[in-house]
């Protein structure tokens, strides 16, 4: 890792880590990445999220209807519909975890750009005492495109260590991550599916 350079106005948008903590590198990496790509007009899509929340909320909506039915009347009465509700709320979180590892997986952004008619996905992980940062970015055109000038394309893979993005005393490099990030996208949006 490199030393910081002297910054002007010291403070201002620095974005310092722990270096030793794969989870902080990897979390600043990510974000990183999602401000280069909206920076570059990419608008984030929140479908990952939506699921999630929908489930809860089905879940929750059905807990809320048996306190409130539970609290006008005696629980035998109402056991039934207890069952039914711990069991629907049983359900959507089962589901919401489902969707979390075999959907999403490591999918951190997702964001569609109207303008070059495309979406562009992007995944990261990292292994336990490697710290490199491996990412995926995908494409495929916006649905309802009768022209998409980016054809669905094959994965690009990118692995590269966390030292080259990060100084010594933990700071984020961000022109040199955007430097390497501008290359990936365009490498990405060149590559054709075969």
């Amino acid at each position: 890792m490199a030393a910081a350079p002297a910054a002007a106005g010291a403070g201002a948008g620095k974005v310092v880590v722990n270096t030793s903590s794969m989870g902080e590198l990897r979390a600043a990496c990510d974000a990183g990445l999602r401000e280069f790509l909206k920076a570059r007009g990419y608008e984030e899509m929140h479908t990952h999220t939506d699921v999630k929340l929908i489930l809860g909320y089905i879940g929750a909506l059905f807990c809320a209807i048996d306190f409130a039915y539970s609290w006008k009347h005696p629980f035998s009465a109402t056991k039934w519909f207890s069952y039914i509700s711990v069991s629907v709320y049983v359900v959507t979180s089962a589901l919401a975890v489902v969707y979390s590892y075999a959907v999403q997986r490591d999918t951190f952004f997702v964001g569609h750009n109207k303008a070059k008619g495309h979406v562009i996905s992007a995944g990261s992980r990292t292994k336990q005492g490697d710290p490199t940062y491996r990412l995926t970015l995908t494409t495929r055109p916006i649905r309802g495109r009768q022209d998409p000038p980016v054809p669905y394309s094959r994965p690009l893979e990118l692995e590269r260590p966390f030292a080259g993005w990060f100084y010594e005393d933990g700071e984020f490099a961000a022109a040199k991550f955007d430097a390497d990030m501008e290359v990936a996208i365009d490498a990405l949006l060149a590559k054709k599916s075969s």
